[in-house]
């Protein structure tokens, strides 16, 4: 077997093998950063909500089946890819407090640079069955601001996007793992299966093939409240699920504040008015400006 280790972060690593770590390969595990009674509450909400996984609405006629869980949206990329409950921080409680966990945001904060503040551009509770998987895409090539990866002499860091996978299961051979390229978000030449006449691509949608068979993929295995914590710049995708069952991930994607989120989701009343100011700060990082609702210039 390949003797490969992927660089791990627990709460006793030297902060400057941490930045070290993150520099070089471009990604990293957060060893059990997830508390139990948070796992827990997420795995019950996938459980309450089973039928979404078991009985996805249609691909063909969308109008079939309401996508909506309240203010929670049911999507997929492609065929293989499984279930995604889009804008999950609707979803309760727990999702809620994931925003400004704080086994992560400190060293997002640090990442991304507080200069340029922090959104989140993409949150989803991802469920995948046998077969699935998720093609291979991104890279240091990809001419897209949140691909940016700088870290200066000063002691500066300016990454365009982070990505916090949380594992709600353990997640091992056969699982459906995240495929990573290390350090690849250095690279200025595409991934030889993101080329197309000549030109590089930013993934691989039209292959259908699983980003773990790519050359130089290396599949990470985490435990359950494990987080990956990784650039989006990071060539990557997923190995294909061969066992039976599901894998069941968390997704949040920051970005600084200026960019704008992915689907645009807008904040429900409800959960605009639960947030703490730390957590409104984070998913509604420049304030609404209307006639009706006019504040004062606060930054």
């Amino acid at each position: 077997m390949e003797n490969f280790q992927h660089p791990r972060v627990t709460a006793d690593t030297d902060p400057e093998l941490v930045d070290y770590m993150f520099d070089l390969h471009g990604y990293m595990i957060l060893d059990q950063a997830i508390a139990k009674q948070d796992l827990d509450e997420m795995n019950q909400w996938v459980d309450d909500h089973w039928s979404y996984v078991k009985n996805p609405r249609p691909k063909t006629d969308r109008a079939e089946v309401d996508p909506w869980i309240g203010h929670v949206e049911t999507h997929s990329y492609s065929e293989d890819d499984g279930v995604n409950f889009q804008n999950i921080v609707e979803g309760g409680p727990v999702f809620e407090r994931l925003i400004d966990y704080p086994a992560w945001l400190p060293l997002v904060k640090r990442y991304v640079n507080e200069v340029n503040g922090l959104s989140i551009h993409e949150n989803l509770l991802n469920v995948r069955g046998p077969g699935g998987f998720l093609w291979i895409h991104s890279g240091g090539h990809a001419p897209l601001f949140y691909f940016t990866f700088r870290q200066a002499n000063t002691g500066e860091w300016m990454v365009g996007q982070i990505n916090i996978l949380m594992a709600l299961g353990d997640i091992g051979p056969g699982d459906g793992a995240t495929s990573i390229v290390p350090g690849s978000h250095r690279a200025t030449l595409a991934h030889p299966r993101l080329v197309r006449e000549g030109q590089g691509i930013i993934a691989a949608v039209d292959e259908r093939e699983a980003a773990g068979t790519a050359y130089g993929a290396k599949e990470v295995y985490l435990k359950a409240g494990d987080a990956l914590f990784f650039a989006d710049c990071v060539t990557h995708g997923s190995a294909e699920r061969t066992n039976p069952g599901y894998r069941r991930a968390v997704i949040y994607r920051y970005s600084p504040r200026t960019l704008r989120t992915r689907f645009n989701y807008q904040l429900s009343p409800e959960l605009e008015q639960r947030l703490t100011p730390q957590r409104l700060e984070i998913l509604q990082p420049i304030e609404p400006r209307s006639p009706d609702r006019i504040k004062p210039f606060t930054r």
